[in-house]
């Protein structure tokens, strides 16, 4: 395997790509071991205290009154199956007061064994070492021995598709949950709800407050939108996953040929309509053929909550739109982003360009695997995505024409703003069933998931070792029965300003983790000896491998995520206050979805006027929009 093909390959660690970038067409490899093994790892700041005997402090527990519907759909439920479900519950199983320990150790063993129960997802070939599976395995075997608790895996299902959420919702219709789950797939925040209204789940506010370490919380403090989805009028009712610091989108622009056609470097609209325009008709590749492109982006995801890939987000953000969003006001008032005004606005900006030819004729025939066909073969010269573009698909460039450059720079608003529309639904969640007599044992496995990520148990080093030697896929690289690593939101941004602090000379390279040294080995060797140095060398096919990775290292990191902290006092967020489906939704929303898409594109394309805009937010409120607002509102409401 060629140097990029690696640091591809190990990238898969370095940036966690979570819940709404899992449907973007591509994924960023997670690092593995393999450039850092041999070193030191960090050694726990202190040993596991003794255990302690529990506090009798009793929760007490309000009950919401269910419907009539409801409750005697429960009631059915609960009758029907309560025989099979004494098998889904541990010997320890229910009782009506769990206790919170107030002296707790949120890493004490137990005196006595807890059983658990549980059900997860599972990688269909997860390349195990041998001795080791998903059923019995070194991590599990961790977590039992530290914590005194035996786990029973009722099921397993494969985590990609559908068939773990289809089967979770058939225990949770027949009550038959497990004691800790976790909620997954496309509908998580509906299926949250379900679990809520039917008071089957344990409010977990007061075992988050005494069991959570204090790195699991610092981490989860770096995100205020973390638990906004969880907060049922005060209650903490599941501990969410898989949530990152926002990433603002950023210009990628062929600085070989904005510099070659003397054009300046882009910090408004009008800028990038300038620069895109000269690309498409100047001929920036010096072929004697008009077969260069401007800005390219795909219409089949036209605009994004989900950082899908190339879409035109930037110049929506820019202009202070947001159109898949639901946005909250101070007052609490929600309103759709994707029938305001400033949508309008956007909408007659990216018009002109198509009109002009700064936005792609086929804009509208193209989606992601056209574009990225375009930024492959080197005839796109701009595109919008976020810090990680180099590593794909604009690394791709540098491999078919090593003379091409990239270079991302930041487009704000006019009230100088990066803005960042972003979505705080996350990847699932982790829950504890109603009447489980430990539910702090789930922020225990949570606490213990996390340090199993951070690499920081040097019993487990040799397991980590056999990991990864037999190339065992990220979703089963720990594969106890609960797995839920709370990662540092802003780790990336945390590991950029330690370059940013070391190449500045505040810093030396000792304050850097071993996952963050072959990044900045790559700065440094790009810096030292430069791309376009290297070619004047006539370099062998591995010193021309070598120093392309080096490049696409710098430009994802010293260029685009210094970029990003550069801007970091700019950046503006604005949440999507839902990410769950109403009744209506149910009904409707892909409809509306439909109806948006083919509003927006016929206005772009010039198909329809700009006015048709205020047509189509008529019909989108009439057609079930208007009725999903009120019904968004109520349930924000109920989280109040």
């Amino acid at each position: 395997m060629n140097e990029v093909g690696k640091m591809n390959e190990e990238f898969t660690g370095k940036f966690i790509f979570t819940t709404k970038l899992q449907s973007v067409i591509y994924r960023t490899p997670t690092i593995t071991t393999s450039r850092i093994s041999g070193l030191l790892v960090k050694i726990r700041e202190q040993e596991r205290k003794d255990s302690i005997e529990r506090g009798k402090t009793k929760v007490k527990r309000s009950k919401k009154i269910l419907s009539v519907v409801v409750a005697c759909s429960m009631m059915m439920a609960i009758a029907a199956c309560s025989s099979s479900d004494k098998n889904n519950s541990s010997e320890d199983g229910n009782t009506n007061n769990p206790v919170v320990d107030e002296n707790a150790d949120p890493m004490s063993p137990y005196k006595e064994t807890v059983n658990y129960t549980v059900v997860r997802s599972v990688n269909q070939d997860p390349k195990f070492p041998e001795g080791e599976s998903y059923e019995k395995n070194s991590f599990q075997d961790y977590v039992e021995k530290t914590l005194n608790v035996k786990g029973k895996l009722l099921w397993t299902a494969p985590s990609d598709g559908d068939q773990y959420p289809k089967k979770l919702s058939l225990d949770i219709a027949s009550n038959r949950i497990p004691d800790i789950f976790a909620i997954e797939g496309q509908n998580i925040v509906s299926m949250l709800n379900t679990l809520v209204e039917g008071d089957m789940i344990e409010d977990l506010t007061p075992y988050y407050e005494k069991y959570a370490s204090q790195t699991v919380k610092d981490r989860y403090a770096q995100n205020p939108y973390a638990f906004n989805t969880v907060n049922f009028g005060g209650k903490m009712m599941a501990i969410p996953y898989g949530m990152e610091k926002e990433q603002p989108m950023l210009v990628w622009v062929r600085e070989d040929w904005r510099k070659k056609l003397n054009l300046p470097e882009p910090k408004t609209i009008d800028d990038i309509r300038t620069i895109s325009k000269a690309f498409a008709t100047q001929d920036p590749d010096g072929n004697g053929k008009q077969d260069t492109l401007g800005l390219v982006a795909q219409s089949n995801s036209m605009y994004s909550s989900a950082f899908d890939l190339h879409t035109l987000d930037s110049i929506y953000w820019a202009m202070n739109a947001f159109p898949a969003t639901w946005i909250q006001d101070k007052d609490g008032k929600v309103k759709y982003g994707g029938i305001q005004p400033e949508a309008k606005a956007a909408l007659s900006i990216l018009r002109d360009m198509y009109k002009e030819g700064s936005l792609d004729k086929e804009y509208g025939l193209k989606d992601g695997g056209k574009t990225t066909e375009d930024v492959s073969s080197g005839r796109a010269g701009m595109v919008f995505e976020a810090w990680y573009a180099p590593y794909y698909p604009l690394g791709n460039t540098l491999q078919n024409n090593p003379n091409a450059d990239w270079k991302a720079y930041p487009l704000l608003s006019s009230d100088g703003k990066l803005n960042v529309g972003a979505n705080p639904s996350p990847a699932g969640y982790l829950v504890v069933k109603k009447g489980f007599k430990h539910p702090e044992l789930l922020m225990k496995l949570i606490n213990l998931s996390t340090e199993f990520k951070d690499k920081t148990i040097p019993e487990l080093q040799d397991a980590y070792e056999k990991y990864e030697q037999a190339g065992t896929v990220s979703v089963a690289q720990h594969p106890q029965y609960v797995d839920l690593a709370v990662i540092e939101p802003a780790m990336i941004y945390n590991q950029q300003k330690k370059y940013n602090d070391i190449l500045a000379g505040k810093a030396d390279k000792l304050i850097l983790l071993p996952t963050e040294i072959s990044s900045f080995e790559q700065i440094e060797a790009e810096m030292k000896n430069p791309l376009e140095n290297v070619l004047k060398s006539n370099p062998t096919k591995e010193a021309l491998n070598t120093a392309i990775a080096n490049r696409i290292g710098f430009l994802a990191y010293n260029n685009a995520m210094k970029t990003v902290t550069d801007n970091e006092s700019n950046i503006v967020v604005t949440p999507n206050a839902f990410a769950g489906q109403t009744a209506t939704m149910v009904k409707s929303w892909a409809d509306l979805q439909s109806l948006q898409k083919q509003a927006y594109l016929k206005i772009i394309i010039g198909s329809q006027p700009i006015d048709s805009f205020d047509s189509f937010v008529k019909q989108w409120g009439e057609q079930g929009g208007d009725q999903i607002t009120q019904e968004v509102q109520a349930e924000l409401d109920k989280r109040k």
